[in-house]
């Protein structure tokens, strides 16, 4: 439900936000590279803790995939706004904990499938509401890799538990990201905001000047 009722606001909104302001296009772009980058240094970091060659194989995949996500991303935001500096990468706080041993990664795995299903979503709605250019098609690309994520997560998990606890493990994962989404929506809202807000003050900037230079053009010559 969450994540259906995210992806109806992101459509909604994206017509008063993408298309009128290059800034937020940039800084929305940047945002999810910084995002791919964290995700693939999450899951080298846990990678060190699955013993099956052919499954390391796969989450190795699943890493480069998202680097590769990270740098598309921060290549078409370039375009958009080439005076802003790069996002920084945050504080990284491993998800997976070393010293939990296999219930660490237990719910390593439950958090990214999450994680996964949530960029996805994400990604679909902006492939279908920005329309077509470069940074359509590397929402395109990375939906359909993330597809395939989630599929593996799925499975590192219901492999390591079962199909009952990562059930159980997927609710608890689900819960805790609805409330790093609820915070987040705060930070997203004030820079809304901020953007609606100059777009208002440069258009009435521009009314308040027109409307003596119009006067003046009209009066006698």
């Amino acid at each position: 439900m969450y994540l259906l009722a995210r992806r109806i606001l992101i459509r909604a909104l994206l017509p008063l936000t993408w298309r009128p302001f290059a800034r937020f296009r940039a800084s929305r772009l940047a945002r999810f590279g910084v995002t791919e980058a964290d995700s693939a240094w999450q899951i080298l970091h846990a990678l060190e803790a699955v013993d099956d060659p052919h499954l390391r194989c796969k989450i190795l995949q699943h890493a480069l995939e998202e680097v590769h996500h990270a740098s598309e991303f921060s290549r078409v935001a370039r375009p958009h706004a080439p005076e802003l500096l790069p996002r920084l990468l945050p504080p990284r706080e491993p998800i997976f904990r070393r010293e939990r041993g296999l219930e660490g990664l237990v719910t390593f795995a439950a958090y990214a499938c999450v994680g996964e299903e949530d960029v996805l979503s994400q990604f679909d709605a902006y492939a279908a509401g920005i329309g077509d250019g470069e940074a359509r098609a590397a929402f395109r690309e990375a939906r359909f890799d993330e597809q395939g994520h989630v599929g593996l997560c799925r499975s590192l998990l219901v492999g390591l538990v079962g199909e009952a606890r990562a059930r159980r493990e997927l609710r608890w994962a689900r819960a805790r990201r609805l409330w790093e989404a609820w915070t987040r929506l705060g930070r997203d809202i004030g820079e809304l905001s901020s953007i609606l807000i100059f777009g208002l003050i440069y258009v009435g900037v521009g009314v308040i000047g027109w409307i003596p230079s119009r006067a003046r053009l009209a009066g006698p010559g």
